[in-house]
């Protein structure tokens, strides 16, 4: 009899994950990816639908259906409350805890914004009057209590405060139900159909068959389940088990995975946290992933040596980070090699971040491909991205829309040369992130280098041999001055040189301009890279120590 309900049940997890399974792919497919800004008024707006975040840390809840939300700026400064209905989950229920989240940790919640009702509004308004009333006839009680607190809730229960509070409260309303995670939902789901449909085997060979012959029978489906998801995961597992150690700080990959690059470029990509949910969804299979702000100051030139071999030369200036060299062997692209900033991921060594080598840390690696800030491929085309002191860039002509750091990835894998780079970029709009922008540096091996900008809605491409961080084509645009250091020591050196030089002279050229991160607190040059273009292969130093030389080839990741 037990057998027989063990069966009844597994069959019915099976049934219900296959279920769960196909309403994920199903949902997934239609969900909306439309992201609404409660800062920007072209965004929320009466009628919009969308997905918005929300930080659990200022949501009110006044009874089952109303809570207010206190949205802040990026300043953290001013804020506006928000009337949030249908949202019936307060903050210590166990369903926010399942609830698709963001990388900060905030709920995502399909919401379409109306109009604010009168009687809700008068309904919120005269519920905070009587609360901060509450608050203040309690605290004036207490003859301990701090001045100040008094004063100020004096002055919330006050006619003047209450008017405040309602003129800081928006028209608008936001109607809401909770996210679903589509994609995590689908991996649930596959897991208890598997589990079930094995569970509901071994039950229905146990009625006829010896226990040896189930337990053979069970061990067979397992192995045969093993190697099923080795076969269909095989390219992220080899992906995953090549992060080596390559020396003190420095971590090397071979991708071999499917990192969809056709799909983000058709998936009009403007943020970091939107790129982090696509990848959640097509890469991790619901799994999150986070970044950091990270930004970062660098020098990249271009130079040719006496044999004619054509070179580019990089600095990466970080705080003081673990680098990750990584190798693409797209089946549709160019093979590359580029490096990661492993602290943009949150991955490295010190406290409070995912250790490098740790389950998670190798799962994150599966989405490097799209945190490189420079590199080469095999064709002999080289890019860097270099940050610029200035707010983000989001263009809007009507083209599609792509992330700097995408776009990266796809000149890499698509392109031989400058002006096929330069081709490809011209066919989006540009969205930079982590709250600034930057312009790339881009060259190949005909000799040819350029620097690529995007001011206001137009593509700036300035041939130059060299470039920091400081606009190069119009230095009037942002009413800033040319020059910064570093461009002009680089400039004198490729002067002096003609444009001719050494990978070794190379190398010392990127010494000039580098700077040690433990004698400058922390921040420095984090390494310093020499791409030959015609060879593929890279000379490394890293922390500015120029003694030390590291060589990088395509048999380096094998």
């Amino acid at each position: 009899m037990a057998k027989k309900v063990v069966l009844i049940i597994s069959l019915i997890v099976a049934l219900a994950g296959a279920g769960v399974f196909v309403a994920g792919t199903i949902l997934g497919t239609n969900a909306s990816n439309n992201i609404i800004d409660l800062w920007d008024p072209d965004s929320f707006k009466e009628g919009a639908k969308g997905t918005v975040a929300i930080d659990l840390e200022y949501l009110n809840a006044i009874d089952d259906s109303i809570s207010t939300y206190d949205c802040y700026d990026s300043t953290g400064e001013e804020g506006i409350t928000i009337i949030v209905t249908g949202l019936k989950l307060d903050k210590y229920s166990a369903g926010l805890y399942v609830a698709d989240k963001d990388d900060e940790g905030r709920l995502l919640v399909d919401v379409t914004v109306k109009a604010c009702p009168d009687d809700t509004r008068e309904y919120v308004l005269a519920f905070f009057a009587n609360y901060y009333q509450s608050i203040y006839e309690i605290v004036k009680e207490k003859p301990d209590a701090d001045p100040a607190f008094v004063d100020t809730c004096e002055y919330l229960a006050s006619a003047e405060g209450n008017k405040a509070f309602d003129d800081s409260m928006s028209h608008l309303v936001i109607d809401a139900g909770h996210s679903v995670n589509f994609a995590l939902l689908k991996t649930v789901g596959l897991i208890a159909a598997i589990v079930g449909a094995l569970v509901a085997l071994v039950c229905a060979l146990s009625f006829k068959l010896k226990a040896r012959t189930i337990i053979i029978g069970f061990a067979g489906v397992l192995l045969i389940s093993i190697c099923a998801t080795l076969i269909v995961f095989r390219k992220e597992l080899a992906t995953v088990t090549s992060l080596k150690q390559y020396s003190e700080g420095v971590y090397s990959l071979k991708c071999t995975s499917d990192y969809k690059l056709d799909e983000v470029l058709e998936a009009n990509l403007t943020t970091e946290n939107e790129l982090l949910d696509w990848a959640a969804g097509e890469i991790y299979h619901g799994l999150p992933i986070s970044m950091k702000e990270n930004l970062f100051g660098c020098a990249a030139f271009a130079v040719t040596d006496t044999d004619g071999r054509h070179l580019m030369g990089r600095n990466t200036d970080y705080p003081e980070a673990d680098c990750l060299m990584i190798y693409c062997d797209p089946e549709d692209g160019y093979e590359s090699i580029g490096m990661v900033d492993l602290h943009i991921v949150n991955i490295g060594n010190e406290e409070g971040m995912i250790p490098t080598d740790s389950f998670i840390g190798r799962a994150a690696t599966l989405a490097m491909p799209y945190m490189i800030v420079e590199g080469m491929n095999e064709a002999g085309f080289g890019v860097s991205i270099l940050q610029l002191e200035f707010d983000e860039i989001h263009q809007d002509t009507g083209r599609k829309d792509i992330l700097l750091n995408v776009a990266v990835r796809a000149t890499l894998d698509k392109c031989a040369t400058v002006d096929e780079a330069v081709a490809l970029l011209d066919q989006f709009d540009m969205n930079t992130m982590l709250g600034a922008t930057f312009h790339l540096f881009m060259t190949d091996k005909t000799g040819k280098s350029v620097v690529v900008e995007w001011l206001g809605d137009e593509m700036h491409v300035t041939e130059a041999p060299a470039c920091t961080n400081f606009i190069i084509s119009d230095t009037s645009f942002y009413g800033e001055e040319e020059g910064d250091g570093r461009y002009e020591v680089i400039m004198e050196d490729l002067d002096k040189c003609g444009c001719v030089a050494s990978s070794e002279e190379a190398m010392g050229f990127l010494a000039d301009v580098g700077y040690d991160n433990k004698a400058s607190n922390g921040i420095g040059t984090e390494w310093s890279c020499v791409y030959d273009l015609d060879n593929f292969t890279v000379v490394m130093c890293t922390d500015a120590n120029y003694d030390k030389k590291l060589t990088i080839t395509k048999d380096t990741f094998k």
